[in-house]
């Protein structure tokens, strides 16, 4: 099994520390509920973010832009729109891809939930 990545760096400061406290809480959440993959998109002036489970999404709540630094910087994105970080949430080990893109003008994200070790139905 890979370091554990739910533990924060030593050189996070407390913003970046709480933003991935959040960033997790979120994603578990995710995870319990079964679900496949988190989107974020801005309404207005908030960034909500909603739960896909196939065709299906719902509005989970809106997150703050702390939160999205933090999910860009483990995902290691800069110039390029797609990244993944490894997590452990409720105990399973996950792997989270990230990719960013433009919804409408502004910066859009889907992270994808993979139980690591799980087998996929074909």
């Amino acid at each position: 099994m890979a370091p554990n990545e739910n533990v924060p760096a030593p050189e996070d400061d407390d913003k970046s520390a709480l933003a991935f406290k959040e960033l997790i809480r979120v994603l578990e959440a995710a995870a319990w509920a079964g679900v496949e993959s988190v989107g974020q998109e801005w309404k207005c002036d908030d960034l909500l973010i909603f739960h896909e489970n196939g065709s299906v999404g719902k509005i989970a709540k809106t997150l703050t832009l702390e939160v999205i630094a933090e999910i860009m910087k483990r995902a290691q994105i800069g110039r390029k729109h797609k990244g993944n970080m490894r997590l452990l949430l409720l105990g399973q080990e996950y792997s989270v891809a990230v990719e960013e893109y433009d919804g409408f003008g502004e910066s859009a994200y889907t992270l994808t939930l993979k139980q690591r070790g799980k087998k996929t139905a074909e």
